[in-house]
């Protein structure tokens, strides 16, 4: 025969292996409800990440688009070593391609990162970045001393769709 306190320990033992089942039963329902990640490229900034081409430009995962470090670079490839304000609209010109393919936008973005071997630039940069983001999404900066492919800057965006 079992003592009341052994019983009284089984029972809370039944009680929470079926509270344990049911919301194992609720996660599974539920992870199998999330959309699973999806690569993003865009045509046009295909070549330029040619060199990197075992990154994905972006991901789209819930709702949102993660966009890969963007480097100044043209359609076909080559890195742009001119002023910081080109350098920049190749940035954008590239971002927006690349939101567009995934339905988002420029103005949709919500965080960006820009990695910059020189802080000094920033004012030459947001001379260009100010008026593509009138919206202002959240922005960091950070201060590298290397970036790849020998570039200045690059720029990490997030945005939803």
């Amino acid at each position: 025969m079992f003592s009341r306190n052994v019983c009284a320990a089984l029972r809370r033992t039944l009680i929470l292996s079926n509270h344990l089942a049911r919301s194992y039963a609720r996660i599974q329902y539920m992870s199998s409800r999330v959309p699973r990640p999806t690569m993003v490229t865009s045509m046009q900034t295909n070549e330029a990440y040619a060199p990197f081409a075992h990154y994905s430009q972006a991901i789209k995962a819930a709702g949102q688009v993660w966009l890969s470090g963007q480097i100044p670079a043209d359609a076909q490839g080559n890195l742009i070593k001119g002023t910081m304000t080109e350098q920049t609209q190749a940035i954008i010109k590239n971002t927006e391609a690349i939101l567009n393919a995934s339905g988002s936008g420029l103005d949709r973005v919500v965080k960006v990162v820009v990695y910059v071997k020189d802080a000094s630039v920033m004012p030459e940069f947001a001379s260009v970045y100010d008026p593509a983001f009138p919206h202002r999404p959240a922005r960091s900066m950070v201060e590298v001393s290397r970036l790849p492919a020998g570039v200045d800057i690059q720029v990490d965006f997030i945005a939803v769709i």
